[in-house]
């Protein structure tokens, strides 16, 4: 970003005010105007290390390389304001494509925008010995408006490397790597992205491949997942066949579904015919008229062949393009929502919505339709008349284009600010996406664009990977908690047409990351982690999700707990790096010794059930240490597994540990007939133990493998008393279990013991800049007024509470509980250090508390919600213990 334009500087030209770019004339000449000039543009700057490419257009490489140096190349060169590249685009080439990159605007404050260049490495390539190797260059332009996207501009390739619409393997000379890709005004498309799937396909290895297991192949083979056959056009399941030849069952590929022979859809007993799934944007097709779907009406129809055919015309335009574009690309089926759910069904949504890792991971292509606001726009890159480039010769043979990177337009479009989108995209192995006019492909190796030349096999870098979510998947095994949280902001932020949607909207990532940290969710949070996953924060003002008193109905009966972030809506939701300081440098360190709380959530049935016990737990292997979770079993492989204990020493010689039965319900060893009450289908590892086991490992530690203080170990007996108004009767504890009951969902309530104590809130003096819309940084006090911690408070709560009590908020008193230890307060939360203990700032590590500002519905209740996260001395507790204003106290969390 550059220095602000002066003032003086910022008066427009004659003639420019109300100015529309999209007017912008071609320059009669390829002399660039004297600011452009200083640019020096030639060969040298864009191709690096390659003489080839600069014979072929003629241009002589300089007699020194010193005017070239990496200091110049470092520099931010200021074009002028929008206002003046633009009067001087009718002379200027340069001038012109800055003006044209900007986007079409007549807003006179954007025309007083300042524009600048700067050189920036893009391309990479892979030589002989590993390393990548730079090999290109592009101009980089910004604004210091923020309403002005950036954009660049790159060498065009010369017309003789553009003789074929394709980026099959061997169609490209290397010089043309990276470089933009010129095409024919009124050309087809759909041979580029043909050859693009086949790259990733057949050539970029392991990386690329679909992983489909059992559990996607039990869903296919269930009643309710259905497929478009877009040959046919009716509704049908997706076939599948034996490897068996001599299975008289085998369903084979159609002839016309070349795709079928991908060598990924071959893996394990059975194998299926490939298919594509579509993710885009409903909207309203008209005012007044919703779109097309599949409902118990007319499913029987649909299933006739030619049954669609019949409705064709009545269907969106994109879900018409996207069956065109799967015939193009040689393949017969594709997943579309409105037509595979039967949208008045509750069973058939909930199952399908349920299984979207599956549906998505799972198909070999998901097109994704990012162009315009609904699903009446379709996709602008299929339909010639709306590919549109803008190329200027800007000096002998330096032929440049206006490029934007990928995620610029797709983060502008509405399609991504939808929730249900952003888990269609990431589960997807590979995507076709359709914004702005172009089409884009994106795989785990590689993102694709048809104005660039990619690199061969998916083995480069470019800077169309930057910003892209998906590349945040490659840290799944080492950092999976890293990668939710990450998810999460990204999720918080998009829109939900239905506010209950919001956990099924994102079931799908859940149960991704469920694999890998090998733990269930509840409620949104992963139990492996749930102490982290307890430290959210929002970045603005937010509201608890819930019905509207007159409609309740809308709900479907779903409630979701103020503890979690899934509980509130109407801002983004972050993990705060300031607020976690000392957590991220170990989060599994943190988690066993920096933590207490024994969680409890209430079952279906009103029991309560540990959402942790690490004997019967799978414990996280993340290939970096510091990112797993609680201490669990080792001989656990995931959340589809249960343990049993018997009373041996399985430490010793003699240790037996068998899987007594596969998921088919069949014993590998011992009674066939004894289950022990335990769900057909679920895989049981059963060790011994020493009789004493259990009363040994009280003493040393809890069931999440913490060892605990003894005062801590002492209070952490203590037996629950309180009840719930639907089950007052008793309290009975259930089992840990990684899979709670379908019928009887968990309720939204945690029950636990610790800290609590009354703290009093106070302004702050601190300075409130960048703290989020609606919020307020308050100071907490001890009962004597010694500052001893920091909160963010939502203003409108502040206000309520102000008006409930009808005085001065300021100094009122409030409870807090202890959920876990902090390690240092960052200088916005406390930037005056009192000595409120007696250590030096830079000696004080861990001393403490991660609280809750907690609060009751009712005066006289017995469950509580959360209000905000915040951080306080562990001796303000210490201090109010003494005179009898804080106790170890059992908690019912809604």
């Amino acid at each position: 970003m550059g220095p602000p334009a002066k003032d003086e500087d910022n008066a427009l030209p004659n003639g420019v005010a109300g100015l529309e770019i999209r007017k912008v004339t071609k320059p009669n000449s390829t002399e660039l105007c004297n600011i452009c000039s200083r640019l020096d543009l030639n060969l040298d700057k864009f191709i690096l290390k390659d003489e080839r490419l600069r014979d072929s257009a003629r241009i002589a490489r300089p007699a020194s390389l010193a005017h070239y140096s990496p200091k110049s190349r470092n520099l931010q060169y200021s074009l002028g304001t929008l206002a003046e590249i633009v009067a001087k685009s009718d002379s200027c080439p340069l001038c012109s494509l800055v003006a044209i990159s900007s986007n079409p605007t007549t807003h006179e404050e954007l025309l007083k925008s300042t524009c600048f260049a700067n050189w920036e490495v893009d391309g990479r390539t892979v030589t002989e010995d590993g390393p990548l190797r730079a090999r290109t260059r592009r101009i980089h332009l910004r604004w210091d408006n923020p309403s002005l996207k950036d954009s660049y501009l790159v060498l065009v390739a010369p017309k003789r490397y553009l003789r074929f619409n394709s980026d099959a393997a061997g169609v490209w000379e290397k010089d043309a790597l990276f470089l933009g890709r010129e095409f024919e005004p009124g050309g087809s498309n759909h041979v580029l992205m043909k050859s693009w799937l086949d790259s990733c396909t057949f050539d970029h290895g392991p990386k690329c491949s679909t992983r489909r297991d059992r559990e996607f192949e039990d869903m296919v083979e269930q009643s309710y997942f259905g497929v478009v056959d877009v040959l046919d056009m009716r509704l049908t399941s997706l076939p599948m066949f034996s490897d068996n030849p001599s299975d008289d069952a085998r369903i084979t590929s159609p002839p016309s579904s070349p795709g079928s022979s991908n060598p990924d859809d071959h893996i394990g007993p059975k194998s299926f015919v490939p298919y594509v799934a579509l993710s885009y944007v409903w909207g309203e097709i008209g005012k007044g008229k919703e779109p097309y779907t599949t409902d118990l009406s007319n499913i029987l129809v649909h299933q006739v062949p030619g049954g669609l055919e019949k409705v064709v015309d009545q269907l969106p335009v994109v879900i018409r393009d996207a069956i065109d574009l799967v015939r193009r690309l040689g393949l017969r089926y594709i997943w579309i929502d409105s037509l595979c759910i039967i949208q008045n069904s509750n069973r058939s949504w909930q199952l399908n919505a349920k299984a979207m890792d599956l549906i998505y991971g799972n198909a070999c292509l998901t097109i994704c339709a990012a162009d315009g606001l609904d699903s009446s726009t379709g996709l602008k890159a299929m339909h010639p008349s709306t590919r549109i480039q803008h190329v200027q010769e800007c000096a002998p043979g330096v032929k440049l284009m206006v490029s934007h990177l990928a995620e610029t337009g797709i983060q502008a479009s509405k399609w991504n600010t939808r929730a249900w989108t952003f888990q269609e995209r990431l589960l997807s192995r590979r995507c076709l996406i359709f914004t702005e006019g172009r089409v884009f492909f994106q795989c785990p190796s590689t993102m694709v664009s048809e104005d660039i030349v990619p690199s061969p096999n998916g083995t480069g870098w470019s800077l169309d990977f930057v910003q892209a979510p998906s590349r945040v998947l490659l840290e799944l095994s080492a950092r999976a908690i890293w990668v939710y949280s990450h998810y999460v902001s990204l999720y918080s932020a998009r829109e939900l047409s239905k506010p209950k949607d919001i956990l099924a909207a994102f079931e799908g990532v859940s149960n991704l990351i469920s694999k890998h940290i090998k733990a269930p969710f509840v409620f949104g949070l992963p139990s492996s982690h749930f102490d982290f996953a307890l430290l959210w924060e929002p970045i603005g003002r937010i509201t608890r999700r819930a019905p509207k008193p007159e409609d309740k109905e809308s709900f479907g009966g779903l409630e979701f707990p103020s503890w979690s972030w899934c509980g509130w809506m109407g801002a983004t939701i972050k993990y705060n790096n300031n607020m976690l300081e000392g957590c991220l440098d170990d989060i599994h360190e943190w988690l066993t010794e920096h933590t207490w709380i024994s969680w409890f959530i209430r079952d279906g049935h009103g029991n309560l059930r540990p959402l942790w016990d690490d004997e019967k737990s799978a414990e996280n292997r993340a290939t970096e240490s510091r990112w797993r979770g609680y201490k669990g079993n080792l001989f656990l492989d995931g959340p589809n597994v249960e343990a049993i204990t018997h009373p041996r020493d399985w430490s010793k010689p003699g240790y037996e540990s068998y899987e007594n039965c596969d998921r088919r319900g069949h014993h590998e060893r011992g009674n066939p007939n004894r289950m022990d009450g335990r769900e057909r289908g679920k895989r049981v590892i059963i060790y011994e133990a020493p009789s004493d086991f259990h009363q040994q490992q009280a003493d040393l530690r809890d069931s999440y493998g913490r060892e605990l203080s003894s005062k801590v170990a002492n209070r952490c007996r203590k037996e629950f008393r309180q009840t719930l108004p639907e089950s007052p009767f008793r309290i009975i504890k259930a089992d840990y279990t990684s899979k709670p009951d379908i019928e009887f969902p968990d309720q939204a309530f945690l029950q636990f013991w610790t800290w609590s104590t009354s703290l009093h809130l106070v302004p702050s003096d601190n300075d409130h800049k960048n703290i989020g819309d609606g919020l307020v940084r308050y100071d907490i006090a001890d009962e004597i007024g010694d500052w001893c911690g920091s909160i963010i408070l939502d203003e409108e709560w502040v206000a309520r509470k102000e008006q409930e009590n009808k005085s001065d908020f300021d100094g009122s008193s409030h409870e807090f509980i202890a959920i876990s230890d902090a390690k240092a307060f960052t200088y916005d939360e406390c930037n005056t250090w009192t000595y409120y203990i007696p250590k030096e700032r830079e000696q004080s590590e861990w001393d403490l508390y991660y609280v809750l500002l907690i609060e009751k519905n009712k005066p006289n209740d017995r469950i509580s919600h959360r209000v905000a996260l915040g951080k306080v001395f562990q001796a303000a507790f210490e201090n109010n213990a003494a005179s009898r204003n804080c106790e170890w106290k059992e908690i019912i969390f809604e």
